[in-house]
């Protein structure tokens, strides 16, 4: 049963017309992709005029993997996001680092393969990071791969930090997605575009709406 709001981060941004969206629609998070190897890597100096639109409502969230210090320096320079993402292999202590240094907040991406391991690394991270996404484990590119893990690994399993599931999320799968995992949240990409990296403001639009809809209903039951 889903007993509170839905939280809803739309990744991978590019285009302003995606962005504007997003905005009217008022979702929780917009995450922005600096991984050159990803289809949705974008220059800081996008972003920067991109996130003139921005409202009051949603947090800018800068996605990054493995990525030197002196870059994450200049993310937070130039655009001030509200979380850093950390989506490689960055360790806890790199977390209280940079969440330290920069007073900014910090979401861990984690892989879902097990609730033994899932919970171990929890553990580890929960003391320096302020939110996790539970994300279906690497193939070719950590996340925004399209893919899905088993939901039935998070069911019945209370996980005591916030939390937004990912992983090959879409209109069609995500009241199942909720219903079977209890997340507090949703974290789309690919499952909100046309064509692999390239986002839909429409197909954006559908899953937020659908999101808002899923909310209602079990709200008020």
């Amino acid at each position: 049963m889903i007993t509170k709001k839905i939280k809803i981060k739309i990744c991978g941004i590019t285009d302003e017309q995606s962005l504007d969206v997003a905005f009217k629609l008022k979702v929780d998070y917009v995450g922005f992709v600096f991984y050159p190897s990803s289809p949705r890597n974008i220059s800081l100096d996008k972003v920067n005029d991109l996130i003139k639109l921005k409202n009051h409502d949603t947090k800018i969230v800068a996605l990054t993997v493995n990525a030197k210090d002196c870059f994450l320096e200049k993310i937070i320079n130039k655009i001030n996001p509200d979380y850093i993402q950390f989506h490689g292999s960055e360790g806890p202590n790199k977390c209280a680092e940079i969440r330290s240094k920069y007073n900014v907040k910090i979401i861990r991406a984690l892989e879902v393969q097990n609730i033994v391991s899932l919970n171990r690394e929890i553990s580890k991270y929960r003391s320096f990071v302020d939110e996790f996404i539970l994300d279906a484990p690497k193939s070719f590119l950590p996340g925004g791969n399209g893919e899905k893990f088993d939901w039935e690994i998070l069911n019945n399993n209370k996980i005591e930090v916030d939390w937004l599931i990912a992983g090959g999320l879409n209109i069609s799968n995500i009241k199942n997605a909720l219903l079977t995992t209890k997340a507090m949240g949703v974290d789309v990409s690919s499952g909100v575009e046309i064509s692999r990296g390239k986002k839909s403001p429409k197909l954006i639009k559908d899953f937020v709406l659908e999101c808002k809809n899923i909310e209602k209903v079990f709200l008020n039951d």
